[in-house]
């Protein structure tokens, strides 16, 4: 499903040092630019529902041309605005009045004659804070390519929202890209007129949840699966983003699944001894209700959902060609790992009976072979105590950015 949220944008700032546009005879002192800005989002848990996060600023480069943007030869000659942060502020912020915008430190100007073109990014660096938020340097922006990100890292326990945002191109104070202007009427405050800016999610969002589901024995009066511990082992965290890539349909990702380029995630890791976090699962007796379980019930989320490298998912494979045991750690594929405690109560006996269980399931599968920039992929993991049927793999896609994978845990056979 598209999803849209519009914020608007006053995007007021003094023109940076390098642009050739000549400040006095080429602007318009009485109109000053302004943005409104439509985010092209899924939901996710770092950028929440369909506004924008007021607590982000973002970065705005600006280009000037004589003529249409696809008809100049050097469309980024004429530099307007350089990587200029847009934050969400007063104006004036001695009047207690004035409402909050989206805004540089100082003003920008509508130019008299020619157009403007405009690209945006999100969250904003500099050189000296562009390291901790994943960016090997500033954002480059090429014509025909778009947005670069070369070398990005995903910086541990940050979940950094990695957007780009589409060009806005042979824009005028007269008219947006469409011919007309785009008003956020949703802003309780009124709404604002200004540049059309599309973002984009880079980076992919990942979430697991969990069941308990099977036969039970005639004899076993109860079962509970007590999820303790769930990682993901060999994930990717080093790539180049190109938002245009020179070839049609390619990824806009390229990273090298390496030692040293990849590391393991934790989504629950036990706290406290005995474990205080651990999660328990009520089990579905299929006995009971054949009939009443689809696919998508009775599932539990555990831990938070964590935004993480797109990349293409990897099985390693014998000498037949035939897919090899995921559980070794010379094995390198992006894998899951769940610790958990198999809890039974047979009727002959006031005890439970416990099995400590570690499995192990690649992330790979034939209808997810990659993850995408600007999935929300969730991973729905069926734990059968008392199967013998192999793990398999129910992957499916749903929706255009909400991507679904059912795993079957097989733990054991009474």
């Amino acid at each position: 499903m598209k999803k849209y949220f519009i914020i608007a944008v006053a995007a007021m700032a003094a023109m940076a040092a390098c642009t050739k546009v000549d400040p006095v005879n080429n602007t318009t002192k009485d109109t000053a630019i302004s943005f409104s800005v439509i985010n092209h989002l899924q939901q996710t848990r770092a950028t929440e529902g369909l506004t924008y996060p007021t607590g982000v600023p973002f970065g705005t480069f600006a280009w000037w041309t004589a003529g249409a943007w696809d008809q100049e030869t050097a469309p980024q000659e004429f530099v307007f605005m350089n990587n200029e942060e847009i934050k969400y502020r007063q104006l004036d912020p001695t009047n207690a009045n004035d409402p909050y915008v989206w805004a540089p430190n100082t003003t920008y100007y509508w130019t008299k004659s020619g157009k403007l073109t405009f690209a945006s990014y999100s969250p904003y660096v500099n050189a000296t804070t562009a390291s901790e938020k994943g960016f090997s340097a500033i954002p480059a922006h090429d014509p025909a390519l778009g947005f670069q990100f070369v070398d990005y890292t995903i910086v541990d326990n940050t979940n950094v929202d990695l957007m780009y945002a589409n060009l806005a191109k042979d824009c005028t104070q007269d008219t947006n890209t469409d011919g007309t202007a785009v008003t956020d009427s949703s802003n309780p405050e009124g709404g604002f007129k200004g540049v059309p800016t599309i973002f984009n999610h880079a980076l992919c969002q990942v979430a697991f949840a969990f069941r308990a589901i099977g036969n039970k024995n005639p004899n076993v009066e109860d079962i509970k699966i007590i999820i303790k511990e769930v990682k993901i082992a060999n994930i990717d965290k080093k790539g180049t983003f190109t938002q245009n890539p020179a070839t049609a349909g390619a990824a806009r990702w390229a990273s090298t699944h390496a030692t040293g380029n990849y590391t393991n995630y934790s989504y629950l890791t036990p706290e406290g001894n005995p474990q205080t976090n651990a999660v328990e699962l009520s089990f579905i007796d299929l006995g009971v209700t054949p009939t009443a379980v689809s696919a998508t019930d009775n599932y539990t989320g555990i831990g938070n959902a964590r935004i993480l490298l797109p990349q293409t998912l990897a099985v390693t494979t014998d000498t037949n060609n035939a897919p090899v045991d995921p559980t070794p750690n010379t094995v390198t594929d992006q894998k899951l790992i769940v610790d958990y405690t198999i809890k039974t109560k047979y009727a002959s006996s006031t005890e439970w009976a416990t099995e400590e269980v570690t499995s192990v399931a690649r992330l790979k599968t034939s209808n997810m072979v990659a993850w995408a920039d600007n999935q929300n992929i969730l991973y729905r993991i069926s734990i059968y105590p008392n199967a013998a049927t192999p793990v398999t793999f129910d992957p499916a896609v749903v929706s255009w950015t909400d991507v679904y994978s059912n795993i079957d845990i097989i733990a054991h056979n009474e």
